[in-house]
C-alpha cells in the first residue's frame, strides 16, 4: 500500500510537470514498471527444468530472451508422483483458482513444440504454469519475453513486431523440413497478437489464443479499471490521447493491434478461448469472424488472467481440438 501511495504522489507530480498524456504514455510503454503481472510460480526457472537463452535475429538484429524445457518423461517420475499447478486469479468481479494434476500415465500424448507468449505486463516466467501442462502433454516448450517486457531490451511494440524474430527462432529450434511434429503457438491476452502474426510463418502449424485482446484502444479502456483503478481515476478522461501518443512513439497503428484482420485471413487451425465475463476479451468482439479455420470456446465465469491455464475439464476440450488438427 505504501508503494501505491508513493506511486500516486509521483504520478500527480509528473502530471503537473509533464502533462497527463505524456506520463500516461510513459506508463503504458513501460508495463514492467507499473503494470506488471504477478508471477504464479515462485521457483526459479532452472529449479524446475527450464534453461535460459537469448536469440538475436540475423535480419533485424533484435534480440529475444527465452526459456526452453523438454517434455516430461514418465520414467523420470517415481510411482505415485505427479506434476501440478494452481493459479489464483482475481478480475471481472470473480475469483478463480485453477488447478490441474497430471500423472505420468497421461504424459507424452502429443508430440511437438509449443511456443508460449505472455500478455501485457507479463514475462516469460509468468507462462511457466502454462508450460507445465504442455510439457506433460509431450511437447517441447519455448517461452520468450515480448519486446519491452521481462529481460527484453527492445522497445515496447504492443506485440506487433516480435513475429519475424520468433519465426527465425522456431526455424532454428524445430528444423521443420526434417521434423514432422507440429508447432503450436499459444498466446495469452496481448501475446495473442504476436501469436496471430505468426500464423503466416511456415514454421507454425496452429495457434491457441487465450483471452485474445481487442484492438488496443478498446482494450485499454477496459484493462485499466480492472488492473489499476487508481491509475484509471487519473487517466480515464485521456485514454484516447495516451494511446495515440504511445502508438505514435512506437510507430504502431491501431490496425496493427487488431486481431480480427489476422483471424479472418488465417489458413491454419486457430482456437479462441474467451470468458463470458471478460471485458478485455469479450466473446462478442470476435462474432464477426466467420473463418472456418477458427474454433471458439467460451469458459464460464473466468477472470482474464485465469485463462492462461487449464483445469481438467478445460484440458479435455483443448486436447480434443488439438488432436484433431
Amino acid at each position: 500500500m505504501k508503494n501505491e501511495i508513493k506511486l500516486i504522489f509521483y504520478i500527480v507530480f509528473a502530471v503537473l510537470v509533464s502533462g497527463c498524456t505524456s506520463i500516461g504514455s510513459y506508463i503504458i510503454s513501460n508495463p514492467d514498471v507499473y503494470l506488471s503481472e504477478a508471477e504464479f510460480i515462485k521457483a526459479e526457472p532452472e529449479e524446475i527444468g527450464f534453461t535460459k537463452h537469448e536469440f538475436c535475429s540475423h535480419n533485424t538484429k533484435e534480440c529475444i530472451p527465452y526459456l526452453t524445457a523438454p517434455p516430461y518423461l514418465s520414467e523420470d517420475f517415481p510411482a505415485g508422483s505427479s506434476v501440478y499447478y494452481s493459479l489464483h486469479a482475481i478480475g471481472n468481479g470473480v475469483e478463480n483458482t485453477i488447478s490441474h494434476t497430471m500423472t505420468p500415465d497421461t504424459f507424452n500424448r502429443f508430440k511437438g513444440t509449443a511456443l508460449l507468449l505472455h500478455g501485457y505486463g507479463g514475462n516469460k516466467e509468468v507462462m511457466m504454469a502454462t508450460a507445465i501442462y504442455f510439457r506433460a502433454l509431450g511437447m517441447n516448450v519455448v517461452i520468450p519475453d515480448l519486446f519491452g517486457h521481462g529481460e527484453s531490451n527492445e522497445k515496447f511494440a504492443f506485440g506487433t513486431r516480435e513475429h519475424q524474430a520468433l519465426s527465425q527462432l522456431l526455424s532454428k529450434l524445430t528444423n521443420k523440413r526434417e521434423n514432422k511434429e507440429l508447432t503450436v503457438v499459444v498466446g495469452h491476452s496481448m501475446g495473442t497478437l504476436a501469436a496471430s502474426n505468426l500464423l503466416s510463418s511456415e514454421h507454425v502449424d496452429a495457434a491457441i489464443l487465450l483471452a485474445p485482446m481487442m484492438r488496443f484502444d478498446l482494450a485499454a479502456k477496459e484493462y485499466l479499471p480492472n488492473k489499476a483503478p487508481m491509475l484509471n481515476s487519473i487517466f480515464s478522461d485521456h485514454v484516447d490521447d495516451i494511446v495515440t501518443q504511445t502508438m505514435e512513439d512506437a510507430s504502431v497503428t491501431l490496425e496493427d493491434t487488431d486481431l480480427l484482420i489476422n483471424l479472418n485471413e488465417s489458413s491454419k487451425p486457430t482456437l479462441l478461448v474467451n470468458s463470458n465475463i471478460d471485458s478485455v476479451s469479450p466473446p462478442n468482439y470476435f462474432s464477426s469472424v466467420k473463418n472456418k479455420q477458427i474454433t471458439k470456446f467460451i469458459f464460464e465465469n473466468r477472470a482474464h488472467s485465469s485463462l492462461m491455464v487449464f483445469n481438467k475439464e478445460d484440458s479435455s476440450k483443448i486436447e480434443k481440438w488439438l488432436f484433431e488438427i
